[in-house]
């Protein structure tokens, strides 16, 4: 792990820490009066920060439910792994180390997928995000594979790995979260790593005609 000035550091620390807050005020708030329904302020009001602070953190209210700390953690973590793997593999790695790091914390996910499936503004603002996710991952991928960012097969698995991974957030929310998420993404990662071949058995059990 890189090394950090001590100052630096203690100061994302208090910064990561103020957000999570923040964000787990909002997320009750939601919970209980709906997105729609909670203006910043009140949000700032719950939190006992400025209405200013939350839009320095976070930017935009969409921003309260989608925000992940992990975020930068995993472009980190997907270049290191593009040394020694290919990109499939890499991406796998990298997600599943993920998941085993956020155990514990699906209740959590639950809350802010819920809110995101719900409203029209929060699941296009999440669309548009894993837009940009797709696109850093392509810029990721072609810098390690030495290829301009545009080249096609670049675009095409930066952009189907991360809808792969959107498909199957919305079949746990689809199916009521009752199977683990990072049980899901596996089988996710299963079917991409497949060829996307669809066979007849029980989508959840891990067989199929085509395996």
């Amino acid at each position: 792990m890189r090394a950090e000035q001590p100052t630096t550091g203690l100061r994302h620390r208090k910064q990561l820490a103020a957000m999570r807050r923040i964000q787990e005020v909002a997320l009750g708030l939601f919970d209980e009066r709906g997105y729609g329904s909670v203006a910043i302020e009140q949000i700032a009001e719950a939190s006992e920060v400025s209405p200013s602070s939350v839009y320095r953190y976070f930017g935009t209210k969409e921003q309260l439910v989608l925000w992940k700390e992990f975020d930068p953690v995993i472009a980190e973590r997907l270049q290191g792994e593009l040394d020694t793997a290919p990109p499939l593999v890499a991406a796998r790695r990298v997600m599943m180390g993920v998941m085993a790091e956020m155990v514990g914390d699906e209740r959590s996910i639950q809350r802010r997928i819920r809110h995101i499936m719900s409203d029209p503004g929060l699941e296009a603002a999440f669309a548009r995000q894993m837009y940009v996710v797709s696109q850093k991952v392509g810029e990721i991928f072609a810098d390690r594979l030495r290829r301009p960012a545009e080249d096609l097969e670049v675009q095409v698995l930066s952009h189907a790995i991360v809808g792969a991974l959107q498909g199957g957030l919305h079949h746990w929310h689809g199916s009521g979260f009752r199977t683990p998420l990072v049980t899901v993404w596996e089988r996710t990662l299963d079917l991409f790593e497949a060829g996307l071949a669809v066979g007849t058995g029980d989508p959840m059990s891990g067989s199929s005609s085509a395996r």
